[in-house]
């Protein structure tokens, strides 16, 4: 027997994980995971395939993080940090929200994001300039950095995309 947590939201899957834990006892314990569309398998998956594409960890590496807005990339931000990287929210639409995820991370995990406006091509060359990884988590069939970008990244080891429709 065991409880499944879904939905969308991360947060509130991990507030429902942290009450149902909280409300058992012995003998009455059984198994809680959460895992809000699938995106915190997916993010892990996504930074474990990173980390043996490097032959090592992520500590000191840089992470630009696309899609971080949604429920994947922002999981796979608060991981890759976890592990030692110095990662970067991505916002596609300016640096508001990005930089409110970035704090939250600091509150919740206690981890330090960066965040960066992604809203143009000239914005994102910036952002991924000195990376050493990006990942990229955006709705499906969306081209978020182009091969032409991707070029511009003279530091760049590895790019993974989780897009489930080939953009």
């Amino acid at each position: 027997t065991g409880i499944f947590i879904g939905g969308k939201n991360a947060i509130l899957a991990l507030d429902m994980l942290a009450a149902a834990r909280q409300a058992m006892f012995p003998p009455f314990q059984i198994s809680v995971f959460a895992d809000p569309a699938g995106s915190f398998t997916t993010a892990a998956a996504m930074v474990a395939k990173v980390e043996k594409a490097l032959g090592g960890g992520l500590r000191d590496r840089g992470v630009a993080v696309f899609g971080a807005t949604g429920v994947v990339g922002f999981a796979a931000a608060v991981i890759a940090a976890a592990e030692g990287a110095k990662a970067t929210l991505i916002g596609y639409d300016g640096a508001a929200r990005v930089t409110t995820l970035a704090a939250l991370a600091k509150e919740r995990f206690k981890v330090d994001l960066g965040y960066a406006d992604g809203s143009s091509d000239s914005l994102k060359e910036q952002a991924i300039k000195d990376v050493d990884v990006i990942l990229a988590a955006g709705r499906a069939g969306v081209e978020i950095v182009s091969a032409s970008l991707l070029a511009k990244a003279p530091n760049l080891k590895v790019a993974a995309d989780v897009n489930a429709v080939p953009p």
